[in-house]
């Protein structure tokens, strides 16, 4: 009898390169979110991690049978991160913080002065 081999998967391709690791495993774990098995590759696993520059970089490999979807939810999180970055909304509200912030060191370096100005005086 004759026994047929399991037919072997896909070969894997690359589908993005992005500039880090974070980003390559934030990206990873949005493909496999929606079932695509997906491999990261990076000088960052080596024996000798190298982090700088293009040795930074991040690969993502995907079985061939899946970069349509692969790349169609890729283009989505890029599209998405673009708006996310471009909504003045959003700039607004970060930008106003630092100023909140400062207002409120103001308003509280006022009240130690106070408090300090009213210990001397009651002193003398």
């Amino acid at each position: 009898m004759i026994q047929w081999a399991t037919p072997q998967p896909g070969r894997f391709v690359k589908v993005a390169t992005v500039g880090d690791i974070t980003a390559g495993n934030v990206l990873a774990a949005r493909l496999r979110s929606e079932g695509i098995e997906v491999r990261v590759h990076s000088q960052a696993f080596g024996p000798y991690p190298m982090t700088v520059g293009d040795f930074a970089e991040a690969e993502l490999w995907v079985l061939t049978d899946r970069v349509e979807d692969a790349s169609a939810i890729l283009l989505d999180a890029e599209v998405n991160d673009a708006i996310a970055s471009a909504d003045p909304d959003i700039d607004h509200m970060m930008s106003g913080r630092p100023m909140d912030l400062q207002i409120i060191s103001l308003v509280l370096g006022a009240i130690m002065v106070g408090l300090f100005v009213f210990v001397i005086l009651r002193v003398y």
